[in-house]
């Protein structure tokens, strides 16, 4: 995409990109399997060695997990970087994605994440930096925040609505075939208004990349994973299954 500016020098302008993906681990794979995923996610970049920040603190920024990205980060050949929440760098938070190709945010509690990206101030250096080009990549509750609205159970008795960031509009219920309850609730939700639309369900392995807020890949780990837009016909709600790119692990 190319713009002119007012000194009618024409400038390359990057696209907004998301790469969104329904569960966490089909993204951290172990040693003998392929990490398509997030190969995919450094291949959108478009940089041969980005630097990538990873954002934990849905998990509470656990050391483990931390381990395991730099791991991973190793073997897609890129740059880790990693924004604690819990003990941030500085207070200023427009620093936090300085130098940054992609944000990593990886899952845990939708509704926790939420709570520390708005008390730390992340929310509109994240909107700037997408804006500017960085890549938003976001597993469960990474993806979550970046709808109007998602299905959480940040609260472990019980799965609700939750209101996120609005970056992508409607609503998302990832994880949608890994407990029972999740279609039905998410159904309900669906019911109440119409502006909760467009809606998406993504079955765990499923991943989709969004360039300027529009969708313009779906990618499944198995045949058996699936990515559905759902549409409200009066009373009823309608799954339309969306054709998603296979992808090979070996």
């Amino acid at each position: 995409m190319r713009r002119a500016n007012a000194g009618g020098v024409t400038l390359t302008q990057q696209p907004r990109q998301i790469f969104g993906i329904s569960d966490s681990a089909s993204f951290f794979v172990g040693e003998e399997v392929r990490p398509v995923l997030a190969e995919k996610m450094v291949e959108i970049s478009h940089k041969e060695r980005p630097v990538v920040c990873y954002i934990g603190a849905a998990k509470g920024d656990k050391p483990e997990r931390i381990a395991e990205f730099q791991r991973l980060a190793e073997r897609i050949h890129a740059i880790p970087k990693i924004l604690s929440l819990y003990d941030p760098p500085s207070d200023c938070a427009d620093n936090y994605f300085a130098s940054t190709d992609i944000v990593f945010i990886d899952w845990g509690s939708t509704r926790n994440l939420l709570v520390l990206f708005r008390e730390w101030g992340v929310v509109n250096p994240l909107r700037r930096a997408y804006h500017g080009g960085m890549v938003i990549a976001g597993a469960s509750a990474g993806l979550n925040i970046l709808y109007n609205w998602s299905i959480t159970d940040s609260i472990k008795s019980s799965l609700r609505p939750i209101e996120g960031l609005g970056i992508l509009d409607g609503s998302v219920c990832v994880h949608h075939n890994a407990h029972p309850d999740r279609p039905r609730i998410f159904e309900q939700f669906l019911h109440k208004s119409s502006i909760h639309f467009p809606a998406f369900t993504l079955d765990d392995g499923v991943a989709v990349h969004f360039r300027n807020e529009e969708i313009v890949d779906r990618l499944t780990l198995s045949e058996q994973s699936h990515f559905n837009q759902l549409t409200k016909h009066g009373e009823r709600i309608q799954h339309r299954p969306v054709n998603a790119t296979r992808m090979a692990t070996s």
